[in-house]
């Protein structure tokens, strides 16, 4: 009789814990982590192209001559360096570098028919500080402010005669630079950016020898360029950290 009650018990209790198990509150799973991102931190290299236009602005001291004023347009291409540090959540400060070759010309008459001048500029460089604004974790929006340099040659030529060259002055233009961009993240280590920049070149004495006429020179550059980074030392592989 003993054995059936403790036999009957134990039934009992087998039956119960399932019933008693289901009413018992059950614990959350934990929640997903969150989607890492890349942060901005980090250096990179990169090639760009695009398109720039300078105004040149000749003033001789010998009014005899006029002034020459004369606008051109162009490709350019080149590379760019730098490195970025992300702070405060959501700001970027960084520094870089760029060089780019560029074929822009132009002839221009003076008032005299065997006078002309003949103006080139093949490259120009910048470096920049910029500050920026993550308005998503892979997009950026930033102002850059730096300094720009370049080389201008001008000929003073004889258009009648062979293009006898009336005298030649070489220098380098350099000046503020100023810009606004944007760049977007698409990929891990890489990134494609947009931006305008001017510079705004200070004047240079010239002196053509063969008229023995001195004058400034003015060569304002508007350039738009788009360019492709590969980003290292912080991104794809590097730090990680969680979207906004």
């Amino acid at each position: 009789m003993k054995k059936i009650s403790l036999a009957s018990m134990a039934l009992a209790a087998l039956m119960v814990s399932p019933a008693l198990a289901a009413d018992l509150p059950r614990k959350a799973p934990p929640p997903p982590p969150p989607a890492p991102v890349s942060t901005w931190t980090g250096c990179y290299i990169g090639a760009n192209v695009g398109w720039v236009r300078a105004e040149t602005r000749l003033v001789l001291d010998d009014s005899d001559f006029g002034e020459v004023s004369r606008s051109k347009s162009g490709g350019a291409f080149g590379g760019q360096i730098g490195c970025d540090y992300q702070f405060a959540t959501n700001w970027v400060i960084g520094i870089r570098g760029l060089l780019d070759g560029t074929n822009i010309d132009f002839d221009r008459q003076s008032r005299f028919e065997d006078v002309a001048f003949h103006g080139e500029l093949s490259r120009f460089a910048t470096i920049t500080a910029r500050l920026g604004y993550a308005v998503t974790p892979a997009f950026l929006i930033y102002g850059q402010v730096g300094w720009g340099v370049y080389k201008t040659n001008l000929i003073a030529f004889d258009p009648t005669n062979d293009n006898l060259w009336w005298g030649h002055a070489s220098r380098k233009n350099s000046g503020l630079d100023v810009g606004v961009g944007g760049e977007w993240m698409f990929a891990p280590n890489w990134s494609l950016w947009i931006e305008w920049d001017h510079i705004f070149a200070r004047d240079q004495d010239v002196f053509f020898d063969r008229l023995e006429v001195t004058g400034r020179v003015r060569r304002d550059l508007d350039k738009v360029l788009i360019g492709v980074n590969w980003r290292f030392g912080g991104f794809g592989g590097g730090p990680l950290r969680a979207a906004y």
